[in-house]
């Protein structure tokens, strides 16, 4: 079966994505923000998305059987007093125009309601036959958390939190209110260990039960008719509550052009650093309401393999308290935890409903595009970029990171989700600390206390983490004992925990190769790696972009394919 997974709605969605499921395998998978440049493609349809999944498999869309919406649009949009369709038809035609997708017949249009979708994503390319499923996110439809149950290849929901109780919203207010942004969840949790926790009620808006939380200053009933969600709404109403609690007032922002960099610049009234007490807070209370909500939801399934998903899920700090929690054995936690994956989860759920074996994730999310060497070479000459080729570019490369420069890693096929996974990454030795202010405030143009994740072969985990538990998507934060602080100091955040990637060569031969290449100068299989792109820029997916943001950092040098630029050239 042919089945076309899709995120992303005409001017009413965020990291639309496109994914293609052929018999049950991912065939492709894609963001649309790595084509368009615009981070998080708000209110972008999947296009570039999609034709590239349908490029990938060699279809048309009319060899399509199903296109599976990670969103049930027709209840969002009616619900809410929203026009829609009056049939798929025309419902499609509007997602994938005619002149960019012609065709001679129509797929079926499934629209998957969004949790669905979502707890798809998180069980059936778990590998796991069973386990309790929890969902959180911003919203759904008309749900900001789900609390489901996945036995013998079904789903059954449990509970749902609605959209005023969202624990997503409630961290979208703190991050908005610091100055960091609505969609700055990273940011925050990167900042909360550098603060002390304080009321974690925040001044009774909120309440810790035994078996999850409440919120008072939004009504749990909440509906914003005329809207497609309740997050302008519930933001409001929780901004105006920490504005009455916090010690310090909101932190205002303005965007400035700044004819340096080319590029509107954020300002803030205020350095977000000192909101970091607030960040602690916030984490700390997300943590206590999401722990006792998971406890309670393996307590009432009988399970101790726990399966997460939803953007909540990104936040890594939470992840590592949930793997550390007594009750729960086995934590899969989807790496496309966000809407992007939505579409991966769509499609799984359309393949399960018709009996279809789900192959399983494995290790990778690279179901990108990809360019050969000759397509590389041709870039490389019509920019006229000099260049070196090498037999082995691994070994080259770990050459320069032993004697300790910043190196751009372009290779294979492109990865999805915002982790780069060794396909898409800028590395170095994770050594000495001061690499970590230099990649910040020089190479990333970012806030000094950001965190950077190691990279490392499975077999340096036991060493380097006291742990040989795989961990290959970088989403799960884990103590780090004293050999690994000494060995990897530049990836230790100051709570002594980092959030590592362990590589095998099963699941990328070259990335594997690099770092036992690496172990050769340094004594440790191990890299810093962050993702390949500038500040508030996608990660780059083709040659060009990967030479374009090579020119505005201030890199070493940049491994593209078996060809190497060097700055000094």
């Amino acid at each position: 079966m042919r089945i076309l997974g899709v995120n992303g709605w005409p001017g009413a969605s965020h990291d639309g994505s496109a994914c293609l499921l052929v018999d049950g395998k991912v065939v492709a998978f894609a963001e649309e923000e790595r084509f368009t440049r615009h981070k998080h493609g708000y209110g972008e349809a999947p296009l570039h998305a999609a034709a590239f999944c349908l490029q990938e498999g060699g279809f048309a869309l009319e060899d399509i059987d199903v296109v599976a919406h990670g969103w049930d649009m027709p209840s969002l949009l009616t619900r809410r007093g929203l026009d829609w369709f009056p049939d798929s038809a025309r419902a499609l035609d509007f997602l994938f125009p005619r002149e960019y997708f012609p065709r001679g017949r129509d797929p079926e249009l499934v629209f998957v309601p969004h949790h669905t979708a979502h707890a798809a994503s998180a069980y059936y390319f778990s590998g796991r036959d069973q386990g309790a499923v929890l969902v959180l996110d911003g919203q759904g439809e008309c749900e900001s958390a789900t609390l489901a149950s996945a036995v013998g290849g079904e789903l059954k929901v449990l509970e749902a939190v609605p959209p005023g109780w969202s624990l997503g919203y409630f961290y979208a207010a703190v991050c908005q209110y610091a100055g960091l942004g609505a969609d700055a969840a990273g940011k925050t949790m990167g900042l909360a260990p550098y603060g002390t926790s304080g009321d974690l009620t925040f001044g009774g808006g909120l309440s810790f039960l035994d078996d999850g939380y409440a919120v008072g200053p939004v009504p749990r009933t909440l509906l914003s008719t005329g809207s497609t969600d309740e997050e302008t709404d519930t933001l409001r109403l929780w901004l105006a509550h920490l504005e009455k609690t916090s010690a310090l007032p909101p932190n205002r922002t303005s965007r400035h052009y700044d004819r340096g960099s080319g590029r509107y610049v954020r300002r803030t009234d205020r350095d977000p650093y000192e909101y970091r007490d607030l960040a602690a807070t916030a984490q700390e209370a997300v943590e206590r309401s999401v722990v006792a909500m998971a406890r309670r939801l393996l307590r009432e399934t009988g399970q101790d393999t726990l399966l997460v998903a939803g953007g909540v899920g990104f936040n890594a700090t939470l992840n590592g308290k949930l793997a550390r929690l007594p009750e729960v054995r086995d934590l899969f936690v989807q790496p496309l935890a966000g809407d992007q994956g939505v579409s991966l989860g769509a499609a799984g759920w359309v393949a399960a409903q018709h009996g279809e074996h789900i192959t399983p994730m494995t290790g990778t999310l690279a179901w990108g595009e990809q360019w050969d060497a000759d397509a590389v070479r041709r870039v490389l000459h019509k920019q006229g970029v000099r260049h070196t080729e090498h037999e082995d570019i691994a070994d080259t490369v770990a050459g320069l990171l032993g004697r300790g420069q910043i190196v751009g890693w372009h290779q294979g096929r492109g990865e999805g989700g915002p982790r780069a996974l060794g396909h898409r990454s800028i590395v170095t030795a994770p050594f000495p600390v001061a690499k970590r202010d230099r990649i910040n405030l020089t190479v990333k143009d970012r806030e000094w206390w950001r965190p950077f994740a190691p990279s490392m072969q499975l077999e340096e985990a036991p060493a380097l983490l006291g742990d040989g538990t795989p961990l290959p998507y970088m989403i799960v934060t884990t103590p780090v004992p004293d050999a690994g602080r000494a060995a990897m100091p530049a990836v230790i955040h100051v709570d002594g925990t980092t959030r590592p990637q362990t590589v095998t060569a099963e699941d990328d031969p070259l990335y594997h190769r690099l770092l036992g290449r690496v172990a050769e100068h340094t004594g440790h299989a191990v890299v810093l790696n962050t993702s390949f792109n500038g500040r508030d820029e996608p990660v780059v997916w083709t040659p060009a972009d990967a030479l374009a943001t090579f020119a505005r950092s201030p890199l070493d040098a940049l491994a593209l394919g078996p060809f190497l630029i060097r700055r000094t050239d």
